[in-house]
């Protein structure tokens, strides 16, 4: 697998993690932070954060069929899923190991292999 082909897998996958977030907020939310994404603020902030993966997945998607440089937006996305990652850790305690682990391998392998292939993928 190139560079090009990882960077297509990880938006596509941003393009569906954001894309699940943002029609079903609580349900989706509810595997990272619990109970609480039923309450309607948490479905604002989930929301946004669906949004922004959406965002991201879809502009890097769009760079990659247009020839376009993508570094831009893969920068972008890794410091996203390293924020993720911190967000996450910082609220261990009040969501649980068990719903913070998952979440934090995944943002932290999505960090790690965006951070890689930044600079390859154009």
């Amino acid at each position: 697998m190139d560079h090009r082909q990882l960077v297509r897998g990880l938006a596509t996958g941003r393009v569906l993690i954001g894309a699940t977030v943002l029609v079903a907020p609580g349900f989706s939310g509810r595997r990272w932070i619990g109970d609480t994404a039923r309450q309607p603020g948490a479905s604002v902030v989930a929301r946004a954060f669906g949004v922004r993966d959406l965002a991201l997945g879809i502009g890097t998607l769009q760079a990659l069929d247009a020839d376009a440089p993508a570094e831009p937006w893969v920068t972008l996305g890794v410091l996203c899923d390293a924020a993720d990652l911190v967000a996450t850790l910082l609220a261990v305690r009040a969501i649980g190991v068990k719903r913070a682990l998952p979440v934090m391998a995944v943002a932290a392998g999505a960090a790690a292999l965006g951070y890689v292939a930044r600079t390859e993928v154009d």
